[in-house]
């Protein structure tokens, strides 16, 4: 068991850099003795290129396969608060936007809305969030508002806010986010 693990980070150390993003798909993820729960405790790795290639990788199975994201959601959800690596963040909310829309089957308990609703409040208005991570929590709160009224109250606030002094991208998917709102 120790030799398969220490092969799995050695490839998403090295080894995933010699295959192109559109050749991430379940089976390659099996080919490589992984799983998606695997997969996803790689992206709470304490490497950051473990980490980020990890949630990389899983992202892009999750967009291919989304029968894989129910069986995750509820262990990254209640993980999300641990990881601190901007580049895993951006990975893991992209799968977090896309399993709270109706294509996906996650189940959503009141208790995961209260932590994706903490989690994603207090990364916008951090300072140094990258704005990949800011659209994605937008899009998730906008999604999460569709089950809590007051949710969205303050997400137009703090969109008023962050349009303040957008960059492009961050106007661009604030202002689409606003207009499906109001």
């Amino acid at each position: 068991m120790e030799n398969k693990q220490k092969d799995q980070l050695h490839f998403l150390k090295v080894g995933i850099r010699t295959f192109q993003a559109k050749q991430f798909d379940l089976e390659f993820v099996t080919a490589h003795g992984f799983t998606c729960t695997t997969l996803l405790n790689y992206t709470f790795h304490t490497d950051i290129q473990i980490s980020f290639r990890a949630a990389w990788l899983l992202e892009h199975v999750s967009l291919k396969e989304p029968t894989w994201v129910p069986s995750i959601y509820t262990n990254l959800i209640f993980r999300l608060h641990e990881q601190k690596n901007w580049g895993t963040i951006r990975c893991l909310t992209k799968i977090i936007m896309l399993a709270t829309t109706k294509k996906y089957s996650a189940i959503h308990q009141p208790e995961q809305d209260n932590v994706l609703l903490e989690q994603c409040f207090k990364w916008i208005i951090d300072p140094s969030c990258p704005v990949a991570v800011i659209v994605n929590c937008l899009d998730i709160l906008h999604q999460v508002s569709k089950r809590h009224d007051w949710v969205k109250e303050e997400l137009v606030a703090q969109i008023n806010h962050l349009l303040k002094n957008p960059t492009p991208a961050l106007a661009s998917r604030a202002k689409r986010i606003l207009k499906r709102i109001l």
